[in-house]
């Protein structure tokens, strides 16, 4: 049995969004293909995400100073705890699916606060002879985005690049020791009537349902 981790990642909800129809697509298909696997999901914007800050900072100085976890004030062990559990979720998991819009050419803000919180030196890399080194092998990931523009699908490989929060993810991912790496993107929404908007987004969606039954 697998365990899948979906980590959705946008403000909106599934009548505005078209990453999020799409996501919701491949997870139900995935779901009905490996019925025997475990699905876990966290919707960032709606739970929220703990945010490093001096909070956070100042509680793990304490550990590292030696105070144990139950000296800690109840609002600093409640934090701990959140984080842990976020951190445990990430590494244990088995296959994760990120879904998300592009901002500004690169990821939204909660999606790169999820992502510094889980991964941490010691858990999910370590220093080795010739840099960091993953320890998360044998997992796969997907990422599912939408965008105004069209990088991927372009016929100028210039605009490829321009996807900075694409590349950053699976470079984070693949540094953690996730080779096994794909994307599905549903692009050029900005330019497109209503009509053509749905057409796109169902034949992504498709995209999505054959990528499912084998990931």
């Amino acid at each position: 049995m697998s365990t899948v981790l979906v980590i959705k990642a946008h403000p909106a909800t599934e009548d505005v969004s078209n990453s999020l129809v799409i996501g919701d697509h491949f997870v139900e298909t995935y779901r009905q293909a490996h019925p025997e696997n475990q699905i876990i999901g966290h919707d960032l914007y709606a739970e929220g995400v703990p945010e490093i800050n001096s909070s956070n900072l100042d509680s793990w100085k304490k550990l590292t100073n030696g105070v144990t976890y139950q000296e800690l004030s109840e609002n600093e062990q409640i934090l701990l705890s959140r984080q842990q559990q976020l951190q445990e979720q990430f590494i244990q998991a088995d296959k994760y699916v990120f879904i998300s819009p592009m901002y500004n050419l690169f990821l939204p803000n909660r999606l790169k606060m999820y992502l510094d919180l889980v991964i941490v030196s010691t858990k999910t890399w370590v220093e080795g002879a010739h840099g960091p080194e993953g320890t998360l092998h044998d997992k796969k990931a997907i990422h599912i985005q939408s965008s105004g523009g069209t990088y991927h699908h372009s016929d100028n490989a210039f605009m490829a690049t321009l996807d900075m929060g694409d590349a950053y993810l699976k470079a984070l991912l693949g540094q953690v020791g996730v080779k096994d790496y794909q994307g599905i993107y549903c692009e050029g929404n900005s330019h497109r009537d209503p009509d053509d908007m749905a057409a796109n987004r169902e034949t992504i969606a498709k995209e999505a349902e054959k990528v499912a039954k084998e990931f």
